[in-house]
């Protein structure tokens, strides 16, 4: 992979964790399914670049301790509660 492709990927990953955090603060949900309901709507409006970041996003969501995964859903840690309903995250 060519370092200008990895710099574009990497912001691609920046945006979409952006999103996730906005879309988990958007419907006050601890919560979402990545495949049905609002989460999945949203995802599918995606252009490729978001797509192929989401689940780089999500990884990196989950080192950080903000999500962890359960099946086909994302759900936000304590940690991650905090983050996204207590505090305001740039965005």
């Amino acid at each position: 992979m060519g370092v200008a492709l990895q710099e574009h990927m990497m912001d691609a990953t920046e945006h979409v964790k952006r999103d996730l955090v906005r879309f988990f603060r958007t419907y006050k949900a601890p919560t979402l399914s990545m495949y049905v309901g609002p989460l999945g709507t949203h995802i599918r409006g995606y252009n490729d670049q978001w797509k192929d970041a989401l689940q780089p996003a999500i990884d990196e969501m989950v080192t950080e301790g903000l999500m962890e995964r359960h099946g086909t859903k994302i759900a936000l840690t304590e940690q991650g509660k905090h983050a996204v309903f207590a505090s305001k995250i740039a965005g």
